[in-house]
């Protein structure tokens, strides 16, 4: 599906778009002019499914130039490691989590204790190589797009969001952060942290942008700083956001 003329969305469950796998995060890609950068990978299930909405748009797997991951969550991270291998491109993933990403480990990402529910009971995280980690403010830069990366930890160790300017629009990729209508998803694992979560919210709200494309759910080409707003107005308060319930 293409949303600008430079961003497109290639994957997306049951919770997203419904264009691949059913448990797949939404997965992005953003034409650079120099090559293709991923935002989410999805479980990696059923690959060929995001393969040929990559290929339906006139481009190829091996485009891929970068791949960025908002955190290490399976249904966002799991894929990652195949596109790795088919195009040799680096991962970017949170400082903190990216061991986990790099080693497969399915205790720390919180994997071992989904399985046989969310996720299949035979799923493995697969390893990955040449995985990049980013820190605070860190840039990276292909073709004539940068992309800047916060640290927003809460609904994970380290989550994060990546800021870039497209298509003349101030863009924020939040992962699972926040989703439309300042929704957030927590969950019953040992590295969610509501106090990080409500500092990183008041950090992103001081940050200009437009169009928010969220890990799950509907995306905004406008207003969609509202996301954190509405979201931080509840934190504010000592109250929690809604909670998005998409395993239901």
């Amino acid at each position: 599906m293409k949303i600008t003329d430079n961003i497109y969305i290639v994957g997306g469950g049951k919770w997203g778009f419904g264009i691949s796998q059913e448990i797949d995060c939404n997965i992005y890609i953003v034409d650079t002019g120099d090559g293709l950068v991923m935002i989410d990978s999805g479980t990696g299930l059923e690959p060929e499914r995001v393969d040929a909405n990559i290929e339906s748009h006139g481009f190829k797997v091996t485009d891929l130039k970068a791949i960025i991951l908002t955190h290490y969550h399976g249904d966002h991270a799991c894929g990652a490691a195949r596109f790795q291998k088919l195009t040799g491109a680096p991962i970017y993933a949170p400082e903190l989590e990216a061991d986990a990403i790099r080693n497969g480990d399915e205790i720390q990402t919180g994997l071992a204790g989904a399985k046989g529910g969310l996720y299949p009971i035979d799923f493995v995280y697969p390893k990955s190589e040449n995985v990049i980690a980013v820190g605070e403010g860190e840039t990276l830069t292909v073709g004539n797009i940068t992309f800047t990366f916060y640290m927003t930890p809460g609904h994970s160790l380290q989550d994060m969001v990546v800021y870039a300017e497209i298509d003349g629009k101030k863009c924020l990729f939040t992962g699972d952060f926040v989703f439309a209508q300042g929704m957030v998803l927590i969950q019953s694992l040992p590295d969610v942290s509501i106090y990080p979560y409500v500092e990183a919210m008041r950090k992103i709200n001081e940050l200009e942008f437009d169009a928010a494309f969220p890990g799950h759910g509907v995306f905004v080409l406008e207003g969609g700083h509202k996301f954190v707003e509405f979201a931080l107005a509840k934190f504010n308060v000592g109250l929690l956001p809604p909670v998005l319930y998409y395993f239901a």
